[in-house]
């Protein structure tokens, strides 16, 4: 998948999303059924994921997402999380990755204060996730920890 050489115009930085699954269904119908897509990044202002090339997205959709954090203490749902997409970028294996921004006027359950709790929460753990794996990294390239 080729880069693009455009800058980052994230005001923050963003975590990687490896237990991250996502769900998400147009917020057009009433009635969409939701479909799976893999977290690529996550804060608590947005995310990225990939989508599969038969499920194409424009930039300025809205979108209705679920997000389950799988970690081994348990899993944190969050559902009905409104988010627009503003960026795509093709791959080519037929995906689209897709920059999703939340829109925390869209509904009452996105002004709420647990939701944007709960969103820097998920930061917060894959934050710490990270920094683990991280610190964890230069000794599996020793053979130490096998």
């Amino acid at each position: 998948m080729a880069q693009s050489q455009q800058p980052d115009r994230r005001k923050l930085r963003r975590m990687p999303a490896a237990n991250l699954a996502l769900e998400w269904r147009p917020r057009k119908g009433l009635f969409g059924r939701f479909r799976p897509a893999a977290g690529f990044d996550f804060t608590r202002q947005g995310l990225s994921m990939v989508v599969n090339g038969q499920y194409l997205l424009k930039e300025g959709d809205a979108v209705e997402l679920r997000a389950q954090l799988s970690m081994e203490a348990g899993v944190l749902d969050l559902d009905k999380l409104i988010a627009k997409v503003c960026n795509l970028r093709h791959s080519g294996q037929d995906q689209q990755i897709a920059g999703l921004q939340f829109d925390f006027t869209a509904s009452r359950a996105m002004k709420s204060d647990q939701v944007k709790a709960q969103l820097g929460r998920i930061e917060g753990i894959l934050e710490r996730s990270e920094k683990l794996r991280l610190r964890i990294q230069p000794l599996e390239a020793f053979g130490v920890g096998d």
